[in-house]
């Protein structure tokens, strides 16, 4: 039988072309079904990424209770653990009666402050988690009002009370002064910008209330210490004063520091009525306690605890060079006859109403004579 080579090339052709055509329309098969895989994935992501973003506003509706807007975005970023910690803090501070937000703004804070290195953030936050209609900047639980003081300025002079103690702890460590230092700055820096402690009242008078009672006495105390501490003073059981200082009048200059750092704090922080009324307390008797002081040591007519002056001209000359001392007890002539006896606390205290020189009491001109 002959063989027929055209007849076979025929059939060889078919036979591919058919082959060529079924790997076709199976490319094409498999094409279709990686469109619809890739469709697919397509759309759980979506739906997936719409699920995240619903989690994400109602996580973030959550915290508005507590956080205003940005305070919610940036704890957003903190991931699942970063949230449950700020929603954990928000409950113990609102329970305590201090406002969450105002707390998240100061320096060194708990909420902000936990390592969320491995944390995964949840996602952006959509207008879901702004501030609820009418309310503006703040939060919803600000809208609840408590007993005077206010949860923010609870909040503020409790981190302030708590600062003073902790430079009280620090005692001498540089190290940890440093740190407090840092801490001070950061928060009066951030007080300073707060609209709420900013205290513009409609009424001159300023604030009222600012902190409780308690607080007011405990931040008074506290910066009383530190006054005392940094004179190096020991102090007895009844106020008074022990070790080498005793017979000093350093005590009373300490009350004038103590006044003067009240006010510095109270100008930034509160602008509080009450507290301007105890600073001015602690200054006018620091002043009876200096010009008692002063009085008794010219009775006394011991020339070593007293200066000297012909006038009021080489006195100021004297405090401007050094050689009158801050706390030095003085007797000056007085143009109209005998002396002004006092003492020389310099210019920090004016803004408590203390003047530079502290003129006690006159005495004759034959005082210094007589035996």
């Amino acid at each position: 039988m002959a063989f027929n080579l055209q007849a076979f090339g025929a059939g060889f052709a078919k036979k591919l072309t058919e082959n060529i055509d079924a790997e076709t329309a199976q490319q094409a098969t498999l094409d279709a079904q990686i469109n619809l895989i890739s469709e697919k994935h397509k759309l759980e992501r979506e739906s997936k990424r719409i699920d995240d973003q619903a989690d994400a506003d109602e996580i973030a509706e959550s915290l508005s209770l507590y956080y205003k807007p940005d305070q919610v975005e940036s704890i957003m970023q903190g991931g699942k653990r970063g949230i449950a910690h700020a929603v954990k803090r928000a409950e113990h501070y609102t329970e305590k009666g201090y406002d969450p937000s105002t707390m998240y703004t100061m320096p060194n804070n708990d909420i902000v402050n936990m390592d969320t290195a491995s944390a995964t953030s949840i996602g952006t936050v959509s207008k879901v988690s702004g501030s609820p209609e009418g309310m503006g900047g703040d939060t919803f639980v600000s809208r609840f009002k408590t007993i005077e003081p206010t949860k923010e300025f609870n909040t503020i002079a409790s981190f302030q009370v708590a600062l003073l103690q902790e430079r009280i702890d620090a005692g001498t460590d540089q190290e940890k002064i440093a740190v407090v230092d840092k801490k001070e700055e950061q928060f009066f820096a951030q007080v300073s910008k707060l609209e709420d402690a900013k205290r513009k009242p409609d009424d001159p008078e300023g604030v009222k209330e600012f902190y409780s009672p308690a607080q007011r006495l405990e931040l008074i105390k506290n910066q009383r210490t530190i006054a005392r501490n940094a004179l190096e003073l020991s102090v007895g059981e009844f106020g008074q004063l022990s070790g080498k200082y005793k017979g000093t009048n350093k005590l009373g200059i300490a009350e004038l520091d103590t006044a003067i750092m009240l006010q510095n704090q109270n100008d930034v922080v509160a602008k509080e009525e009450s507290l301007y009324g105890e600073i001015k307390a602690i200054a006018k008797n620091a002043r009876v306690t200096l010009d008692s002081y002063a009085k008794s040591k010219i009775l006394t007519k011991d020339e070593d605890s007293y200066k000297m002056f012909e006038s009021e001209t080489l006195m100021k000359e004297a405090a401007a060079s050094g050689a009158l001392p801050i706390g030095s007890v003085y007797a000056v002539v007085n143009p109209d006859g005998g002396y002004i006896i006092g003492t020389y606390v310099g210019n920090t205290y004016t803004d408590v109403g203390i003047p530079s020189y502290l003129n006690a009491a006159n005495v004759g001109a034959n005082f210094f004579n007589a035996e």
